[in-house]
């Protein structure tokens, strides 16, 4: 029982310590955000529907003059439902001065999509495919884990990915005014 005990106890410990749980690379070293290669990039154009099922394309609401963030999430998803009444604050605070959201649902059931939208009192755009993590939002912006998101200036570039609320209000207060 003790053998049994011992071994199961280091396979755990080497299961945590493998570069595959701690988040390091084979080179031992931290790997970084897989969306940190769009930065500096244009956004590249996504057509999703709308809550009515309407068919639009992301280029609607990026590249026209206000700051974007794109987020990636779901209502499934705990961590991102904690975070959306700070980033409806955010969006509140700034959205008179030029701030838009579009939220990327990785839902696949369109009802709970809408009632996490209603309940939560998300008033930006939202767009989906409901096709899960087999979106095509996943697989362009090579979305690992949510909530993700991509700050977008108002030329169409990406400026940021996986930014914290604390920094996005910290940029929009900076670029935006208060």
């Amino acid at each position: 029982m003790r053998k049994k005990i011992l071994w199961l106890m280091m396979s755990l410990m080497w299961a945590f310590n493998s570069p595959v749980m701690a988040g390091t690379g084979a080179s031992g070293q931290e790997e970084e955000d897989p969306m940190q290669v769009f930065v500096g990039k244009q956004v590249i154009d996504l057509q999703m529907r709308d809550l009515e099922g309407q068919t639009h394309r992301l280029s609607e609401y990026v590249g026209k003059g206000k700051w974007v963030l794109i987020d990636f999430w779901a209502s499934w998803c705990g961590p991102c439902r904690a975070e959306m009444p700070e980033l409806v604050k955010v969006y509140k605070k700034f959205h008179a001065n030029g701030f838009e959201v579009v939220g990327i649902s990785l839902d696949d059931d369109a009802e709970d999509w809408q009632k996490a939208i209603k309940k939560m009192k998300l008033t930006w755009h939202h767009l989906s495919d409901l096709a899960g993590w087999d979106s095509k939002a996943v697989k362009t912006y090579k979305v690992f884990g949510i909530p993700s998101n991509l700050l977008v200036n108002p030329k169409g570039k990406i400026v940021a990915s996986n930014i914290e609320l604390e920094e996005l209000t910290e940029k929009l207060a900076e670029v935006l005014g208060e």
